[in-house]
Order: structure tokens, then sequence, then C-alpha cells
């Protein structure tokens, strides 16, 4: 069944002679549907960011830049690029750094010299993260000291330039490095110049968990990151009139959804990093980053700045609503809650509703490589529907289709495919995943759905065998991988099981060869040297009794998981 069934509300907002029209732009052949009058490209939406002027763009701790400021700090940075390092259309330039305001600087001028920035998980391993620079051929690289310094212990002389954020003049290498405060100092009179792009044109390179033991990096064109900021527009409105007909009161301009300060708590590298920081600069926002979560923090934000909108992970939530901060003051003042990570436990609703009565709670699911929508949810449906993630968003398609290739109808569960503007061009580098996801336009996304009778989509399953623990989606063939590789390890298998802070934590079955001396937090070590400290499982079981297998030998994952709930 293909679902074009939308929310009711969408209706009202959405079609010709009304605030939200649609038109057709061609991508890659295919005729897609996209909003009328919103940016094409990133550098659309960075001009646009060029007219807010002395409005604060980003705060950090107790630093500050205005929109001026930012901008014309990107301005040397990407002339640098372009006449120093020779950055053209195309080339792949490595942002490997913490959350900062040197990061969105970074893209910024990336984008502006017609690069593409290969945003690497920057809380991964030096292995992780060389890894990422070297399979996306990166031609330079724009690292903090942390990370500089981390990745030189594995690569002492790498072949890629790097501009270094902080650290010390010997940490350069002559003729090779730069300071990043020395190639950003700003220059009078210059201005920001960008290089002709097109929709089609790549724009970022963002890492997916890996599948098959590796993380892929899925190259998203201008055109869906611009389709995705205009969809979260879209979006941010809908969530408005649908606050206001609820519960009853009109919301000020500069608290509505799209107005209201944004603040970064997710790592930047992920679309819940990039997203908002895009659509903040769209509309002229103020970013807030946080270095690291803090409850504290963000409860002096909530209530310094007005906040009105948290996107947020469940570990979030559950810290907040158990502070001894938390009151009318700053949760009770939050209008909106969007969350992107798995369901929420329902207790966590129960409390949201008990503690925050006004707040409209949102859901959306989509993925890296469908640039972050495909369906959404939100306010007094949500409640009522608190295992969907609702229905399927403009401009996007979705359908159910069966292992044969032909498409379920409602309440038959089958594989996600979506289709759309904002789809991924490519894994990068790698045509054998690119062909196995996307098909005739189309991209498969791995996930099990059912269409309710509704129109509302709802998770079943994963056909990737995924955990998300604290937000993060981790792939058990990552850790499985790793864990193989240690000397001793007979078989190993990877799994989820229920937290009710972190929502999943992942734990490991690993089978030992006989006479083994080493024990669980050894293995925990040797992960941790290897992958991000989040994909570390929090527990590791130890056995010398073989994993069950299926007839043709291989892992039977799904008697092993019924053994292990019933033992539960």
């Amino acid at each position: 069944m293909q679902e074009n069934v939308r929310d009711p509300l969408v209706e009202r907002l959405l079609g010709p002679g009304k605030r939200f029209e649609l038109e057709d732009l061609e991508f890659f052949g295919r005729d897609r549907q996209v909003f009328k009058g919103a940016p094409r490209t990133m550098n659309a939406i960075f001009r646009k960011g060029m007219t807010f002027g002395d409005r604060r763009m980003i705060v950090q701790d107790e630093a500050a830049l205005t929109f001026d400021q930012g901008f014309a700090m990107a301005a040397s940075l990407s002339r640098v690029l372009r006449e120093r390092h020779g950055v053209k259309k195309g080339t792949m330039v490595a942002m490997v750094m913490a959350n900062r305001p040197e990061w969105l600087i970074s893209l910024i001028a990336i984008s502006a010299a017609g690069g593409v920035a290969v945003l690497v998980n920057s809380r991964g391993s030096a292995e992780e993260m060389l890894r990422a620079v070297r399979m996306t051929d990166c031609e330079l690289m724009i690292a903090d000291a942390e990370r500089a310094a981390l990745m030189a212990k594995a690569e002492p002389d790498p072949a890629w330039p790097r501009i270094l954020i902080g650290g010390a003049d010997a940490d350069l290498r002559p003729g090779r490095d730069v300071h990043f405060a020395e190639a950003t100092a700003p220059v009078a009179g210059q201005t920001l110049e960008f290089v002709d792009v097109t929709h089609e044109d790549g724009g970022v390179v963002l890492f997916t968990s890996g599948t098959t033991g590796f993380p892929k990096g899925a190259l998203l064109s201008h055109g869906a990151v611009a389709q995705s900021i205009a969809l979260s527009g879209f979006m941010g409105t809908l969530q408005d009139q649908r606050f206001e007909e609820e519960v009853g009161r009109k919301i000020p301009p500069e608290r509505q959804s799209m107005t209201s300060p944004v603040v970064i708590l997710g790592p930047m590298f992920h679309l819940g990093g990039i997203m908002p920081t895009l659509r903040a600069l769209n509309f002229g926002a103020t970013i807030f980053m946080m270095t690291k979560w803090n409850v504290d923090v963000a409860f002096d934000m909530i209530e310094r700045e007005g906040l009105s909108r948290l996107a947020f992970v469940p570990t979030m939530l559950w810290d907040m609503l158990r502070s001894p901060k938390a009151g009318p003051s700053n949760i009770g003042s939050v209008l909106y809650l969007s969350s992107g990570s798995a369901l929420l436990n329902p207790t966590l609703v129960d409390e949201i509703r008990a503690r925050m009565p006004e707040c409209l709670l949102s859901n959306t699911y989509g993925q890296t490589e469908g640039s972050a929508w495909c369906a959404s949810i939100s306010g007094k449906t949500y409640f009522e529907h608190t295992a969907s993630c609702g229905w399927v968003v403009p401009t996007v398609v979705a359908e159910i289709r069966r292992d044969d290739g032909t498409r379920a109808p409602p309440g038959e569960p089958g594989e996600i495919w979506i289709t759309g503007a904002n789809l991924m061009t490519a894994y990068y580098g790698d045509a054998e995943a690119t062909a196995e996801s996307l098909q005739d336009g189309w991209l498969a996304t791995g996930d099990v759905g059912v269409f309710g009778e509704n129109g509302m989509l709802s998770i079943v399953d994963r056909k990737k065998n995924m955990v998300i623990s604290g937000g993060e989606n981790i792939y058990c063939a990552e850790i499985e991988r790793v864990l193989s590789d240690h000397e001793g390890v007979r078989e190993v298998i990877a799994y989820g099981e229920p937290d009710p802070r972190l929502g999943e934590r992942v734990v490991a079955t690993v089978v030992t060869e006989p006479g083994v001396t080493f024990g669980e937090e050894d293995l925990k070590a040797y992960v941790k040297g290897r992958l991000a400290i989040y994909k570390v499982p929090r527990v590791i079981h130890l056995t010398t009794e073989p994993l069950p297998r299926t007839a043709t030998g291989k892992f039977d994952r799904g008697v092993f998981l019924r053994r292990l709930k019933e033992i539960t």
C-alpha cells in the first residue's frame, strides 16, 4: 500500500493559495515534490542567515557570536580553503570536533567554497575517525586539538593538511597545518562568497552505524538537506497551530516553534545536531550549544532565555524530570518537546502529561538516509496513539512492502520504503550498499512497519540488528566484529535490553575458548580502545556454551533472543 493519508491539520495548511504550496523539482531524473519558494541549497540557507545582522547567532557557555561575526569568520575561512588548500566544488573536507561554534563556522565555509563537509563522529576512537576520513577521500581536515592529538597517536603524519582549533604552535607541521584562529581572522570589507552549486550537488556526509561491522557515509545533496529544513518549517508551523487549538491560547511570535532559540543537546555530527542548527540559521533563531549534557545548565537556559522548544532523547528528559530543580519556572514553561529516537517509556509519557499538562509532545520517525523525515505525530493524537510514529509528512511518500516486493495492505507488516526529495544520493564509495538500499528512486529503510486503517505508521521491528541507547543508534554488527577479533573469543552476539533511563542498553554474550584468563572488564576495555565509548556493552556475559545455529550453520539470533526472554 502506498500511503498518502495525511494528518488532517496538514490539509488546512497545504495547497494552492494557502500558506504552503508544493511544486515539482527534478532530482536525479525524477520529479520530486518540494515546498514552493523554499531554499534549494544549503548555501541559500546561509545567504538567509547573513541577513540577520547583529542578532545572536551562537552561544556557548558565556561566549556569543552574532550572525555578522559568525559569517565574517566563515568568509575568511572559506577564502583560506579556496586559495591555500584548493577546495573547490566536490572537495571532501573532514570536520572532527566536539560541539562548538567553530563547527558551524567550518560548515558554512566549506559549503560556500563548494566543498562537501564530512561530519566525522568525534566521539569515536582514533581508528574510527581515521577510517571515516580515509573512506571519504578527504583532502583536508578541520579538527579540535583533542581529536587531532588522539588521531596523531595512531597516525603521526597524516597525508592531509589540518586546520587545528586550539593547541600549540608545536602541533603544527610547517607549511601544511594552520591554526583555526589565524584562518578565520576577519578582514575588513570582506564578505562571504559562494561557489555556484545546485540542489543535486553533494552537501554533507553523515555516518550511519555499521550494519555490517563498519559505519557507512551517507552523502546528502544540498537539495535533500534544504528540503529537510523546509519540512522543519512546515512541521513547526503545524505544531504551533495545533498547540493554539488544543491549549486555547496564542503563542507570542518570539516563542513560536521556528523562532524560539534552539538548544543543541546531542552531537552535531548527527541529524539531531545539524538539522536544528541549519533550521535556526534559516529562521534567524539563536543556537545554544551545550559543551556537555548538564541538567542544571539546561534548566538555567530555559529560565534565562525563555526557551519554548526542546528536542531531546529519553535519557535527557529522564534526568530533567528527576532533578530537584524541576518546576513551573523551567519545565512548566516549555511548550514543545520533540523526540526522534525510540518510543518513549509509557511511564515517562504519563509523567510528562502530569507535570507538563500544556506541553505539546511530538515524535518523528526518520533516518539519516532520508534526511530525518518520514512520519510525525504530535499533541493529543500522540497521547492517543503512543505506539505510533504518526502520519507520513508532506513531500514524502511511504509504502509497506512484503519480502517479494509487493505492497502490503493496511494491517499487514512489512519493510518500510520511502521516496522523496530528502533521500540520500548514495553511500559514499560503496556502490554495493547503495544498490541494496536505493532502488528505482526508493529507499529501503530496513525497518518493519505497518499502516493502520487511520493511515498512521507504526514500527513493528527492525530488520537491522540495532539498539537505540541514549538516543544513539548502535548496530550490533560493529560490536560483534570488534569482540570477534579478540584472541580467545570463539563466538559473540550483541543485543539490546530495556533500560529505564537509556531506553535500551547494549549487552553482549561471548563464547570463549577453553582456558581463557580474561574477564568482562578486559573485554570492555578492548572494545573501548576500538569503538566510541557509547558503543561499549554495559554488560558482557562470558560462557563456554555455543550459540544456537540454523540448519545451514549460521547463528540463530531469533532462537537466542527467545531463550534469553524465557530466562529473564
